[in-house]
């Protein structure tokens, strides 16, 4: 679909086979958007009448729309990063399934789905469901220094028909272009394509009502937020008052104000308004619905006080979103990116893409995990030092510190009580304990 040139130190990447598009990213309005819809409705409308060679699905425009909200709002880009953290590190492999339904993880093979360039086909499938499409271009060979997959590339979007499964060397013209469905180019791209305008079309218009309002409230503090001066002068002479208004004016400079005798100085301080109080909840009104349609849920850890109770509700409502975005990235790469592999010989054709069962949990629920796990089963030094980075010696299997048992009298009562009391508590003699050290698997 395109050539390397052998000089790209200055620059000239592509020959002239390169994608040719337009970046119009400054000044986006709603009307543009509303405009956008129309265009689409359109579309919808007359799919069916009309033949190849006529370019329906151009949605350059509206990736105009969308790459110009991302890049100016920094609120969506936390919520994209935070979502995109979640799917990729060391959560994924390629695994093999056995007889009793387990996936065994394929230590080899599962190198290929590793380093950068595999995330990259990981962010453009969360992207795809962001922008509505995403074009991954992946090589057909290893990186012979890394063993990895040596490159994968995002086609332009706005270079790309989904629908129409075509893409444009210039933007807007049908020819030259090619088919992703022909036979030179189906086994190194991959159309992953979610079938709608993407979750972005329902947060642009919030980001552009935000950008608006956010000007708006710029342009009001710099009016009313300045506390005023206000000077009081017995001179009836006109240019007299002219002159202390011009003295008032350049004391924030000076800063040094010489007034007659006669003469008051008072600074009307400012207070907070209700307008101001309006753009500030527009505001947030707008980063609390971007993060609930991204991220399922909005934590009010952070910004607001609220119950534990609350707090956790969040948590598992992320925690559900996160499983959904894994088991449609699961999806996508074991359907479509997994054969693109298979085609070239990099994987075998008994591996699946798989996330781990591993529950994502905080730094609280793993300590009290590991407690119950030393307590009652034994465990080796290497998890401990896997899981938390700590060197620890072999374990000691003759206490059990958090039931209280010392050893030997098993009950920890420190001889407070008789050897009578003692038998008659517990059943039996001090000393003779008829608990069962599950760790030693002997009483």
């Amino acid at each position: 679909m395109r050539k390397r040139t052998q000089n790209n130190s200055n620059g000239d990447f592509f020959t002239d086979e390169a994608l040719v598009s337009y970046f119009r990213l400054v000044k986006k309005t709603i009307q543009e958007y509303t405009e956008e819809l129309a265009r689409r409705c359109h579309y919808k409308s007359i799919v069916n009448q009309t033949e190849d060679g006529t370019v329906l699905d151009d949605r350059s425009r509206l990736i105009d729309l969308y790459d110009s909200c991302f890049i100016q709002n920094a609120h969506l880009q936390g919520v994209r990063e935070t979502l995109y953290s979640m799917l990729t590190g060391d959560r994924y492999m390629l695994a093999k399934q056995n007889e009793k339904g387990k996936w065994i993880k394929d230590v080899e093979q599962s190198k290929i789905a590793q380093g950068t360039q595999f995330e990259k086909i990981i962010s453009g499938i969360l992207d795809a469901k962001m922008y509505g499409y995403t074009l991954i271009e992946v090589s057909s060979d290893l990186d012979p220094e890394t063993g990895l997959l040596r490159e994968v590339n995002i086609i332009e979007r706005r270079n790309v028909l989904p629908d129409q499964r075509r893409v444009i060397q210039r933007q807007h013209e049908w020819m030259p272009g090619w088919s992703l469905d022909s036979e030179q180019y189906r086994h190194n791209y991959i159309l992953v394509n979610s079938g709608g305008f993407g979750l972005y079309a329902a947060t642009t218009p919030l980001i552009l009502a935000q950008k608006y309002t956010l000007s708006n409230w710029v342009n009001f503090s710099h009016t009313y937020g300045q506390p005023i001066i206000h000077g009081k002068t017995l001179s009836e002479d006109n240019a007299a008052r002219r002159r202390l208004a011009t003295q008032i004016g350049s004391a924030a400079q000076n800063k040094v104000l010489v007034t007659g005798k006669d003469d008051e100085i008072d600074i009307k301080a400012f207070t907070m308004s209700n307008s101001e109080k309006i753009y500030d909840s527009l505001i947030a009104y707008v980063d609390k619905n971007v993060s609930n349609l991204i991220l399922g849920s909005q934590s009010m850890a952070g910004s607001e006080q609220a119950y534990v109770g609350s707090t956790q509700a969040h948590e598992e409502i992320l925690r559900a979103r996160i499983k959904t975005e894994r088991t449609y990235g699961e999806n996508v790469i074991n359907e479509q990116v997994l054969p693109v592999l298979r085609y070239w010989g990099l994987v075998s054709g008994d591996v699946q893409f798989k996330y781990s069962n591993q529950v994502d949990m905080s730094n609280k629920d793993k300590i009290a995990l590991t407690k119950l796990l030393v307590d009652n089963y034994e465990f080796s030094p290497e998890e401990i030092d896997k899981m938390w980075g700590v060197e620890v010696g072999e374990q000691r299997l003759d206490s059990w510190s958090s039931s209280g048992w010392t050893g030997e009298d098993g009950d920890g009562d420190h001889h407070i009580m008789s050897d009578e009391e003692y038998e008659k508590r517990y059943g039996h003699p001090r000393g003779v304990s008829n608990r069962v050290n599950f760790l030693r698997g002997v009483k």
